[in-house]
């Protein structure tokens, strides 16, 4: 991949075969990542995310279509008459997708703004109280575990553990490699749990409710009943999922060298470990997560 061309690259692309994402990304992120880097300063105070979120997003935004729906792979590119162009196109489309997205986000002055002011969400939160909140919170974390595979379930519960406490994460990459999914295959992954949590979410606004076995109406509970202990309630089920993956044995050395080489153990938490952070403040963080 380091020695195709641009041309080269928006060829595997417009194949459509198994390394067009690879192409893609490595475009982006490396034979294009200083010109985005240009134009992404031109807003860089109009947007929430960091340039790398965006550069992610934009990658999705190429692959899907704009909206997502039973579009063709990589179909706004089809539309490129002269692959000579296809720089100059890339970059013409990234400065307006920039300009749309800061409309859309509007003037911030703050990382850590309110979700509601950002979020596209189905309804206002100020019409649901804290004790709503957490309800909706842990119906929709216990749902999302019954709902996904058991790698997806893991990738899930690392996505939680991480948003709470980012800190104390170790690369995508290396995880990545570790389940034996490539970096982009893992970021496709957390795409697509995004999209189905975030539909999750809407049903449960709109009056929905899930049908949790019996399993995950215990975690739902427990959740619901615990809430200053969800760091460590959400850590003892990323453990117990580590174990049932056949790649365990990879994870756990993973996180074994890391310790042996830091002294910090991914994720861990003391026994007396209790989350800081309030119901409004999870529920509003749960919601800039799922912006895709």
């Amino acid at each position: 991949m380091k020695e195709t061309t641009n041309t080269g690259l928006i060829d595997i692309i417009l194949d459509g075969g198994v390394l067009a994402d690879e192409a893609m990304y490595h475009l982006l992120h490396h034979r294009l990542n200083h010109q985005l880097k240009q134009r992404f300063e031109v807003y860089e105070h109009q947007l929430l995310d960091d340039f790398e979120d965006v550069v992610d997003d934009f990658f999705f935004y190429l692959r899907d279509g704009k909206e997502g729906d039973d579009q063709r792979t990589y179909q706004s590119l089809q539309g490129i008459e002269k692959r000579g162009s296809f720089e100059s196109w890339m970059l013409n489309t990234f400065r307006n997708y920039l300009s749309v997205r800061a409309a859309k986000e509007g003037p911030i002055t703050h990382k850590e703004l309110p979700t509601e002011s950002i979020a596209d969400i189905d309804a206002n939160d100020s019409m649901f109280t804290d004790e709503q909140k957490l309800s909706f919170a842990s119906d929709l974390l216990a749902y999302a575990h019954q709902k996904l595979s058991l790698r997806d379930g893991f990738i899930f519960l690392r996505a939680m553990l991480t948003m709470l406490n980012k800190q104390k994460a170790l690369p995508n990459e290396a995880m990545a490699k570790a389940l034996g999914m490539t970096d982009v295959s893992y970021r496709v992954t957390v795409h697509r749990m995004k999209c189905n949590l975030a539909q999750y979410r809407s049903e449960l606004l709109r009056g929905e409710h899930f049908q949790l076995d019996e399993k995950h109406q215990q975690m739902a509970r427990r959740i619901y009943d615990d809430f200053l202990h969800l760091y460590p309630t959400l850590l003892g089920y990323y453990s117990q999922t580590i174990d049932q993956l056949p790649c365990a044995d990879a994870i756990k050395q993973l996180r074994q060298n890391h310790y042996l080489t830091t002294g910090n153990m991914m994720h861990e938490a003391a026994p007396s470990y209790s989350t800081t952070i309030t119901i409004t403040a999870f529920w509003n963080k749960l919601n800039r997560f799922l912006i895709v």
